[in-house]
């Protein structure tokens, strides 16, 4: 009897996909899942439709292809996944006619259900929303300046207190002594003084006007100055190296930038939903009482069968790095949680269990 139910699951299985044995069910030709949900009806119980869409996601929440994967419609997960959905399908419509749909506990529970649902769709738009390429490029192309990119100089100086001393120490250096002695030997800045006056490479775009336009004119190995900076002093440079830096490139920052796009999004959006709303919390938590890590039940404790309803949306509890330096960042977080898509599927996790056991080939369990 078990045989023929499975032979005549197949069949109908493959009579309703007929048109899509060549391709993946449920998928769009787009690729790599991205798309509009296919809306084709893999079968039908009392007259309500069950979708090849929901079919493939089933599968992919029980384990049996993987997330991005395309589902055979001659395969036994699809028989399997469309199976357990008919009979899930056939156990609510139960429920209905007994009228525990009207129980208030049960109502509240499918409530819940339906909010998640809902909440996991907002999420899905904003990670829609983050992913559009336009936008990202935008970003990237306004931020471009604060990866690094561009020219940096490497330079010495040597600071002094009067316009005399430097002038001096210049026509020391023209007879040729050492720029690095005489900034050990002469220069007030006593940071910089050991290194023979060494600042390191510095990017020309964080340089003053007045320092940018005497490196555009100046080799690598020339002098610099006498020149009076803002804060009354004169300095010697010298020009010892010149570079052109790079930074990431639009496609290695595309993930982080999506990412810092829907945290952006969904942060606003929490802030503007908690300001405009009226929440009344009737019991506030009392100092100290929040529990701190894990909390593990018991050894001893018997867990309650599991409320079927889908996975929740969990917002995010932390800023993700930012993709660019940008003043007063959040700082980052150690572990990351990407926006949460709209759950897989909706399969309770109490349904009862098909017929019989997965393929005979033992593909998949």
């Amino acid at each position: 009897m078990t045989s023929l139910k499975r032979v005549s699951l197949k069949a109908m299985l493959a009579a309703a996909l007929v048109a899509l044995a060549g391709c993946g069910l449920g998928r769009t030709s787009g690729g790599q899942g991205e798309g509009v949900r296919d809306p084709i009806v893999a079968a039908t119980v009392n007259g309500r439709p069950i979708y090849v869409e929901d079919v493939r996601a089933h599968a992919v929440s029980r384990g049996w292809i993987g997330e991005t994967e395309d589902l055979d419609a001659n395969s036994d997960a699809a028989t399997l996944a469309l199976e357990e959905l008919i009979q899930i399908r056939l156990f609510s419509m139960e429920a209905e006619a007994r009228g525990l749909d009207r129980q208030p506990d049960i109502r509240r529970q499918l409530e819940n259900a339906r909010e998640r649902v809902l909440a996991a769709a907002i999420y899905e738009e904003i990670a829609q929303k983050a992913a559009d390429p336009t936008t990202i490029e935008r970003l990237y192309r306004e931020n471009s300046s604060r990866l690094g990119q561009g020219d940096e100089v490497h330079l010495r100086h040597i600071q002094f207190s009067t316009r005399e001393a430097a002038d001096a120490a210049k026509r020391r250096l023209d007879q040729g002594e050492r720029f690095e002695a005489l900034a050990f030997e002469l220069s007030v800045e006593r940071d910089t003084a050991p290194d023979g006056g060494d600042l390191g490479f510095r990017a020309i775009s964080d340089l003053t006007p007045q320092m940018r336009q005497e490196i555009e004119r100046s080799g690598v190995g020339q002098l610099i100055g006498p020149l009076q900076l803002d804060d009354g002093s004169w300095h010697l440079f010298r020009v010892d190296d010149r570079r052109t830096i790079g930074g990431p490139s639009l496609e290695q920052l595309r993930p982080r930038i999506t990412q810092w796009l829907a945290w952006q999004e969904t942060t606003q959006l929490m802030e503007r939903l908690q300001r405009d709303a009226r929440v009344e919390r009737l019991r506030e938590p009392e100092p100290g009482m929040a529990p701190a890590g894990e909390v593990t039940a018991p050894a001893d404790a018997t867990p309650s069968a599991p409320t079927p309803q889908p996975e929740p949306a969990t917002p995010q509890t932390g800023a993700p790095p930012p993709p660019f330096p940008f003043p007063n960042a959040a700082p980052p977080i150690v572990t990351q949680q990407a926006p949460p898509s709209a759950p897989a599927s909706t399969q309770p996790a109490s349904a009862p269990a098909p017929a019989e056991t997965p393929a005979e080939n033992g593909t998949l369990e």
